[in-house]
């Protein structure tokens, strides 16, 4: 399975990146298991807030993965 994640604003400092592809062997592959492994690779992102989006549609960590899903990194929204 791929994935392509892209960053946005804090986040995407912080990753000095805009986007990715992950591939995993695994086809039950969870966003709380994607993120255990961000928080890994970029230990910043374990100290901010942040959101996902699958598919342009915000959801909730026990979302299950499908190959080529779009993964969003999304930081916290300001009003205005």
């Amino acid at each position: 399975m791929t994935i392509t994640i892209k960053y946005f604003g804090l986040v995407a400092d912080i990753t000095q990146k805009k986007e990715e592809h992950i591939s995993f062997e695994s086809e039950d592959f969870t966003l709380k298991q994607l993120q255990s492994i961000l928080e890994e690779h970029y230990p910043e992102l374990k100290n901010m807030t942040y959101s996902f989006a699958v598919n342009q549609s915000l959801t909730q960590l026990n979302e299950v993965l499908k190959n080529n899903d779009e993964i969003a990194l999304l930081p916290p929204f300001a009003g205005g």
